[in-house]
């Protein structure tokens, strides 16, 4: 096309865009009062345009509180901005619906406008496109001030036409509303491209929230269909007892996918309370580094020359699971240190060494290095330092670090047998593990109906083959923990294929066991291994307060000829590999005992008093195993005059947290 035609042709183009725009606008849409401020493009200065005064968008006295502000306005192609006359500030929720037709030269043919060229602004902030080939969306600010929009063209005489656009700032953050609200709109002004578009996209976060709700009301209600099941009357009229442990395994089973469910939800939600927390830090970084330039100008010109200081530890932007982290680092002042403070969202943190720093020798130290734990909240935390001089020149630095708890469920398996009717009896077994059980619901809050108690007969070969075999093998996933406890005995029996190298294999001991006939009746160590390779968890602990030694006054029994030095490669055997962990009682051939005064057994009492706030030697309210193990393995010998010494196999990536300090 000739330069020639281009320029003939173009008044008609805007004559025919100006009447087909003008009828969409007056026939649908016809909705905008207020005057347009805007910059041309040969000045940038502002202008006034008025528009016509047609109907109000949306009845007045129907709209709802949660929508703060809701304008319009006319964005002409050949301004380089509007001022849309909304006010934002970081966080905010705010909608962008628009219908109209723009050229941004000639040769556009009629294509709707680029994600590069229809842009917004807040305050003073870069601008940044709208949409991305989409017409209408709601957005969270990122920054602080008014709202306009406009178009990103370097030669502005070429443009044609407008979009007229509707903007809402909203005074809630929840989608249900929103997407009500718009809903609404949508249903007022069927045929407006960009209300249609920001109500589908809404709509998709208010379902997620929806979705959120109804898989945990079938979480509950399967819950307690499984707990009804276990607690009917097996002598009333009804399912026969195979029937009710067949509707029991295809709940446990539809449990497990709604947890696999709630869980990926949980992470789509998560991501969106990011992206908010994420606006919210870019707007505050900026005005830090605005506040800070003007600052080291002022400095500057004085002649003088704040403290130097560096944080090494932890990275601005850094992401963590686990409630806290080490911030390290040092600061250095030429005219002497007056004070250093750490903030956390805002509030100061008053367990320092360092704050208020004393003179030495009569002078102020010029350097401090510094090192401590920092407890944080879910969710970002905000952390800022501050060193102050003796000259009060102050230099700051402050970044984000966001926690956000793996969400896992904690399943556990709690056993202890004293009533044995074919074994030595024992005192304390059964007291062991109502114990820990109260540890982990009453005092760790793991749901109850995620933890088995087994006690005394309840604690068959079949019911621990099916408990951990069959029903935590369903219900863990990957991303989850299981814990389980037995207290009860343990034993030895001759088998030359034994490959631990000492010919014998090791059991743990249900309730009907028959010790003239272990290898039918007894769990041995390699099924043991073989139900946890079974359950898909990459983090399982058992704990076992029982021993295999055959010696006498402890929880073990001896089998004929069995007497021998056993050897520790079973537990090695027991782990196989990374993601589990094994926390015996006592040594292979030590003997696990219980004593009176206790009301336990030893390894268990101080395995539990350690659990309850002893074993936490950093102070930060969290029981991981390796603490734990740290305290009973301290602990235990005192107790027994060195003749029990607690053991611990396997190992798993990053801190497993047994219990929390409340």
């Amino acid at each position: 096309m000739s330069a020639q035609f281009e320029k003939s042709t173009k008044p008609i183009v805007f004559l025919l865009l100006g009447l087909a725009s003008a009828l969409i606008f007056f026939s649908g849409c016809t909705m905008w009062s207020k005057p347009s401020a805007g910059y041309t493009a040969a000045s940038k200065e502002p202008i006034q345009k008025e528009e016509p005064a047609p109907a109000e968008i949306y009845p007045r006295n129907e709209i709802p509180a949660y929508v703060g502000s809701m304008r319009s306005v006319r964005v002409f192609s050949t301004y380089e901005r509007i001022d849309t006359g909304v006010d934002l500030t970081p966080g905010r929720l705010y909608s962008i619906m628009a219908n109209g037709r723009v050229f941004l030269e000639p040769s556009d043919s009629g294509r709707g406008p680029s994600d590069r060229r229809f842009v917004k602004v807040i305050g003073k902030a870069p601008q940044t496109p709208v949409f991305v080939n989409e017409v209408g969306d709601t957005f969270v600010a990122i920054g602080s001030g008014r709202l306009s929009l406009g178009f990103m063209d370097q030669d502005y005489q070429d443009n044609l036409g407008y979009f007229d656009a509707i903007i809402i700032a909203w005074q809630t953050d929840d989608y249900a509303q929103i997407a009500e609200f718009l809903q609404k709109l949508s249903e007022r002004y069927p045929d407006h491209p960009g209300i249609n578009q920001a109500y589908m996209r809404a709509d998709k976060v208010r379902d997620l929230a929806a979705a959120r709700m109804q898989t945990a009301l079938e979480i509950n209600q399967t819950k307690e269909s499984i707990q009804a099941l276990q607690q009917a009357d097996p002598k009333k009229v009804g399912p026969t007892p195979a029937e009710r442990r067949q509707q029991q395994r295809e709940l446990e089973y539809r449990l497990a996918e709604l947890t696999a469910r709630q869980a990926q939800l949980d992470r789509l939600n998560q991501q969106l309370q990011v992206e908010k927390a994420r606006s919210v830090q870019l707007h505050q970084e900026l005005e830090k580094e605005r506040r800070e330039r003007e600052r080291m100008s002022k400095i500057a010109a004085e002649g003088k020359a704040p403290p130097l200081l560096l944080i090494t530890s932890p990275e601005d932007g850094q992401h963590v699971e686990v409630g806290s982290v080490r911030l390290s680092g040092a600061v250095e002042g030429k005219q002497g240190l007056k004070s250093f403070e750490v903030f956390l969202n805002g509030r100061v943190l008053e367990a320092s060494a360092e704050r208020g720093i004393r003179p030495v020798g009569g002078n102020a130290p010029r350097r401090l290095n510094f090192d401590r734990k920092i407890p944080l909240d879910e969710g970002a935390n905000h952390l800022r330092v501050v060193a102050t001089d003796t000259d009060d020149l102050v230099s700051e630095k402050s970044l984000f670090v966001h926690y956000y708890p793996k969400r896992r469920n904690v399943w556990a398996v709690v056993v202890g047998i004293n009533d044995y009717p074919r074994l030595p009896k024992l005192k304390y077994a059964v007291n062991d593990a109502q114990a820990f059980y109260r540890l982990l619901v009453e005092e760790n809050q793991i749901p109850p109906e995620n933890v088995t108690l087994l006690t005394n007969e309840q604690a068959s070969l079949v019911n621990l083959r099916s408990t951990l075999g069959t029903r935590v093998k369903n219900a863990a996933r990957e991303s989850d923990m299981v814990i389980i406890f037995f207290a009860g005995h343990g034993a030895t029996e001759r088998d030359s294929a034994s490959p631990d190298g000492d010919g014998l294999e090791k059991y743990l001991l249900p309730f009907d066991t028959d010790p003239a006939d272990l290898y039918t009746t007894a769990m041995p160590m390699v099924e043991v291994s073989r139900i946890f390779n079974r359950i898909r968890s990459e983090r399982l602990v058992f704990i076992a307060d029982a021993c295999y030694s055959g010696g006498s006054g402890g929880r073990t029994i001896s089998v004929a000829d069995t007497r021998a030095n056993i050897g520790d490669g079973f537990l090695e055997r027991v782990v196989g590999g990374r993601g589990k962990v094994i926390i015996t009682a006592s040594a292979a051939n030590e003997v696990s005992v219980e004593k009176d005064e206790l009301q336990h057994g030893v390894f268990t009492y101080y395995l539990l008093e350690g659990l309850r706030g002893k074993a936490d030697l950093d102070h930060d309210s969290m029981i991981t195993v390796d603490e734990a193990y740290r305290y009973v393995y301290e602990q235990v010998p005192k107790a027994t005059g060195q003749e029990q010494h607690p053991v611990k196999k396997g190992a798993v990536e990053g801190n497993v947290v047994l219990s929390i300090v409340r």
